[in-house]
């Protein structure tokens, strides 16, 4: 029977429900705001196609401008409009764009489709409205200072043109806040818009860290149920066929003394139980050895493995383990608090850091092993008390604080604003440190540079 294949019954809980059905709410909200993002896309199109069109239109008809020079500014308006397009498609096709956006290709673009549009307005008023989409274009590539700056620009120029153009020498009240109105509306639908592409953002960061607790969560209930499964197959050797042999061998003993003449015989019997007893017994220690068993190095490879396949949603830092000392084996309570810790410390330098580095050093010392994260990002104040409204901070840690303290360790901070952080975790260790004679030292008892006081070397520096 291969046990690593062996049903187990704590296999069920490993679907997590709930946590499935968030993700499922997370990737709809996704789609819903990948369906906006396309609809206001063709809004654009639309728009850049009809309102050129119509502006030329007007200006031959009612403003008696020369047919030529009118369609040749329509023309080049939805010309660079068109080319900015089809280069943002393409980019977003060859995948990168990560973002649900409208796929400007640059700023540069909009910038020059600002200006052939300032200049067909010299051509003819009716071009004005134009600037309806144009404010949606500017908002979205120039950023949130010079995006609002420039559309106010848009918006004056669009009142002020038909003057410029010496079309007429006053302005009505529908000239004036028609374009100041629709500014007022564009900024309004923008931060919307914005707010929903930050949710959506959210969301995937969200589907992407629960479908990671969920692989885990099924490893280690696979790997749980593997262990119970040994163990029961071990139990079960033991209590039947090991005992049966047992008492063979016992039998045997005394139907030998009992019986002289058929000792020869019995003594084959006692002898053959005794090798099978023996196999049993190896089986027995084989299946528990076999346990599979995860080490608090591989913990923090895997919690590592985990924050860098998140590098996709943003710019992450590069990490770092390092092991100092001779490892031993720690009992598996002691494991998992230094591996949630650790995962709370990875999960605080992706969230508040904005860090370019993080090092995770692990260390075993005679009667304790430590684990230090050390981070170059923008550091905090750990004597401020976190304010309602600045994130899960002071929460994680007071958090992390206590899960130590249950487990009789320890956790110091040193950190300062600027200067990066320093968290180093300390738990007493049960098994006693040995001297090895290929490593008869404990780690360097040297503490490592605060955050702050050393920049953060690389490798062989």
């Amino acid at each position: 029977m291969d046990v690593d294949r062996a049903p187990s019954p704590e296999a069920p809980r490993a679907v997590m429900p709930a946590p499935a059905a968030a993700a499922g709410r997370a990737v709809a909200e996704g789609d819903t705001a990948s369906a906006l993002a396309a609809t206001l896309r063709g809004a654009m199109h639309v728009a850049f196609l009809v309102l050129p069109s119509v502006g030329a239109l007007r200006a031959i008809t009612a403003e008696a401008v020369t047919p030529a020079l009118a369609i040749l500014a329509a023309a080049v308006v939805a010309a660079i409009y068109l080319l900015g397009s089809q280069r943002a498609l393409a980019r977003g096709a060859a995948g990168r764009s990560t973002r649900t956006d409208l796929l400007l290709p640059s700023r540069g673009w909009v910038l020059t489709l600002c200006v052939a549009w300032m200049a067909s307005t010299f051509v003819s008023a009716a071009f004005v409205w134009i600037a309806f989409p144009l404010f949606f274009l500017v908002l979205f590539a120039l950023g949130r200072i010079a995006g609002p700056l420039v559309m106010w620009g848009v918006a004056l120029w669009a009142v002020i043109a038909p003057v410029i153009a010496r079309e007429q020498w006053s302005l009505g009240v529908g000239e004036i806040l028609g374009p100041l109105v629709g500014a007022a509306f564009s900024l309004i639908a923008h931060a919307v818009y914005r707010r929903l592409l930050q949710e959506t953002d959210r969301n995937r960061e969200l589907v992407v860290q629960l479908r990671a607790a969920q692989a885990e969560l099924a490893d280690s209930e696979r790997r749980k149920g593997i262990a119970e499964e040994r163990q029961r197959l071990a139990q079960d050797i033991h209590d039947t066929l090991a005992q049966g042999l047992n008492s063979i061998v016992m039998l045997s003993r005394g139907a030998r003394n009992a019986h002289p003449t058929a000792g020869v015989e019995f003594g084959r019997i006692e002898d053959t139980a005794r090798e099978n007893l023996a196999d049993a017994r190896r089986l027995v220690r084989d299946l528990a050895d076999r346990a599979p068993q995860t080490t608090l190095e591989q913990a923090l490879r895997a919690a590592i493995s985990r924050a860098e396949a998140l590098g996709d949603l943003g710019e992450q830092p590069r990490w770092e383990l390092r092991i100092d000392g001779t490892p031993r084996e720690l009992e598996p309570a002691q494991v998992e608090t230094l591996q949630r810790a650790a995962q709370s410390l990875i999960a605080n330098v992706q969230r508040h850091a904005e860090a370019q580095r993080c090092v995770l050093t692990l260390a075993w010392w005679p009667d304790r092993v430590s684990l230090d994260v050390v981070d170059d990002g923008r550091g905090f104040d750990p004597s401020a008390a976190p304010r309602r409204g600045e994130g899960e901070g002071g929460d994680g840690l007071r958090l992390l604080r206590a899960r130590m303290d249950r487990a009789g360790g320890t956790v110091t901070i040193d950190s300062a604003p600027g200067e990066g952080t320093t968290v180093g975790l300390s738990l007493p260790t049960r098994t006693p440190f040995t001297s090895d004679p290929t490593n008869p030292r404990p780690p360097n008892p040297a503490p490592p540079n605060p955050a702050g006081s050393t920049p953060l070397q690389e490798p062989g520096e």
